[in-house]
């Protein structure tokens, strides 16, 4: 008695989907009265209720196709599934996608199912099915790299792709479905040809703007920027366009730029939080403590999910324009996956106010939560006592740490750079072995090993094929670039080291790479050049001491 009465609720309480579809969905034309829809309803409810799966489905998706709605859809795709009835179910899920266009359920079921089936070519002839019966073709057409997305083959799903488009050669959507598979499968020709035709069949997309964007990116990144500002001059009010150009822009470093489009973009569409928190980010970059505190008070006003990430943006405001104690407040409140950086920012705000003690006193007041924050918090101390320039400390410190956690890779690294700064090259480089050996493709372990052996050694050769490696794994980064630039300079390769330092200060105008390019610059006799390197770096950076070094060796 107790299971049917369980049953009978849980129908009775599905019955409210179908009222809640029938009164938000008055003009949807239907066979059935609403007595009978709700009738028909109920009894496939009860039926699934009672283990009866295949007529349950039968009638959910008999009252699915002639009510249209998405709710009962998504029902009788939720019994298909259960009955294992994949063609039901992927016939209920490509109904679903229909009536609810913006729905991900239904394009992650249709996805799922599709790659269920096996082989693209099955894929493609149910797609093309669904697209003649289909009334949103347009849309269907731009998700096809969604549902091939399981798909392995892509050169395979670039030709079903390919025969799907061809009966639509008048849709913009069709050169872009083709474009999108054509970029996916490595055809850049085919891509930027197809992104193109899409653009010049619906000039104002920006869909078709953005995967041109993506296409250039892979061939001429410099491109891209001065393609989204075209696009944006044409369409001021793309501001999905406008969005992609700013976080470009923001990546390029053109941080007053990219404030710029991300102030665009908020206008356009002043409901996304993390808007203002970009502009926020970015006006700290830019050192306008004030615009930073009012952008990101205004997403949290907004209702930013993540509260914790901006109140560190908020702390970092107010202890960029020496506000500490509000700066401790906010980095107080950080509760969330950045916890651990506003504990250390506390930790060293509380070090620089009351004495180095007092920080760490701080730090062990903190109550970690998992090993990982453990071995965090060694490493926030190891930062303070590194801020005091208490190289033996930190290295005791560290090798303490190492004994009791010695397969974390990064207190070795840690140890490792400690260990440099007190001449023990021997651990430093055991170290930093050891940490290649337990994460291989860590870039900076091969970077800071090759880097000092070129700089404190005569090891250069051995030195070269360990930052190889590094640029390899990590072919982008300035630093990894500056060490390489190094290496060559110390093997006399002078040219060569000034392209890679060239490459790296223009990526980052670090200070250190200042110096090391401004030492390569005057050994090639091009002394005025490297003063003016030397003098803009001095500008931003005028307690460095690499810099300082450097600039005393030369010119004294």
């Amino acid at each position: 008695m107790g299971k049917c009465v369980t049953g009978l609720m849980a129908a009775l309480a599905a019955t409210a989907v179908l009222s809640s579809a029938a009164a938000t969905q008055p003009d949807r034309a239907s066979p059935l009265g609403r007595e009978e829809a709700m009738f028909e309803f109920l009894a496939a409810e009860l039926a699934a209720q009672r283990g009866e799966t295949a007529p349950a489905l039968a009638n959910m998706a008999r009252l699915a196709r002639e009510l249209r709605d998405p709710q009962i859809a998504r029902r009788a795709a939720e019994l298909a599934i259960r009955a294992r009835a994949m063609d039901p179910a992927l016939e209920m899920a490509m109904l679903l996608v229909e009536l609810e266009p913006e729905s991900t359920l239904g394009r992650d079921l249709v996805a799922s199912l599709l790659a269920n089936r096996g082989d693209v070519q099955k894929a493609q002839e149910t797609i093309a099915a669904f697209l003649e019966s289909s009334t949103g073709k347009s849309r269907i057409l731009t998700q096809l790299a969604f549902y091939f997305g399981r798909f392995t083959d892509k050169a395979a799903v670039l030709e079903a792709t390919r025969a799907i488009v061809a009966r639509y050669p008048k849709l913009a959507e069709s050169r872009y479905a083709l474009g999108v598979a054509a970029l996916v499968a490595g055809k850049q020709d085919l891509a930027l040809a197809e992104s193109k035709a899409a653009l010049d069949m619906r000039p104002g997309w920006e869909d078709a703007a953005v995967l041109r964007a993506q296409v250039l990116k892979k061939d001429a990144p410099a491109d891209v920027i001065a393609f989204y500002r075209a696009f944006v001059e044409r369409n001021p009010d793309a501001k999905d366009v406008r969005l992609q150009l700013a976080r470009e822009l923001a990546a390029a470093r053109q941080n007053a730029e990219a404030r710029q489009e991300f102030r665009a973009v908020e206008r356009l569409s002043g409901s996304d939080p993390q808007i203002p928190y970009a502009i926020g980010l970015l006006a700290l970059q830019l050192e306008d403590y004030a615009d930073a505190e009012v952008a990101f008070r205004r997403a949290l006003g907004m209702g930013h999910p993540d509260p914790g990430a901006v109140y560190l943006g908020l702390g970092q405001a107010a202890e960029s324009a020496k506000r500490i104690d509000e700066a401790l407040d906010w980095y107080a409140r950080v509760e969330s996956g950045d916890r651990m950086r506003a504990q250390m920012r506390i930790a060293s705000l509380i070090a620089k106010r009351d004495g180095l003690e007092k920080g760490r006193a701080y730090l062990q007041g903190v109550e970690p939560r998992a090993q990982d924050d453990r071995i965090q918090m060694i490493q926030i101390e190891a930062q303070l006592l590194r801020e005091a320039k208490a190289w033996q400390d930190t290295f005791v410190m560290l090798s303490k740490a190492v004994e009791r956690y010695p397969e974390s890779f990064e207190l070795l690294y840690d140890r490792a750079m400690a260990a440099e700064k007190v001449d023990r090259l021997e651990i430093l480089e055991a170290d930093l072995r050891r940490v290649i050996k337990l994460k291989p493709d860590y870039a900076h372990a091969y970077n800071a090993l090759g880097y000092t052996l070129a700089d404190r050694t005569d090891r250069i050769e051995e030195a070269l094929v360990l930052v190889e490696q590094a640029l390899k794994l990590s072919p982008d980064d300035p630093f990894i670039l500056d060490s390489m630039g190094w290496v060559q300079y110390r093997r006399g390769k002078l040219d060569e080291a000034l392209e890679h330092l060239k490459g790296a200060y223009k990526a980052r105008p670090d200070p250190e790479i200042a110096a090391h390019l401004g030492e390569v610059l005057w050994k090639l006799g091009r002394k005025d050049e490297a003063s003016r390197v030397w003098s803009a770096a001095l500008t931003d950076h005028p307690n460095h001491e690499t810099l300082l070094a450097v600039i005393q060796k030369f010119k004294p």
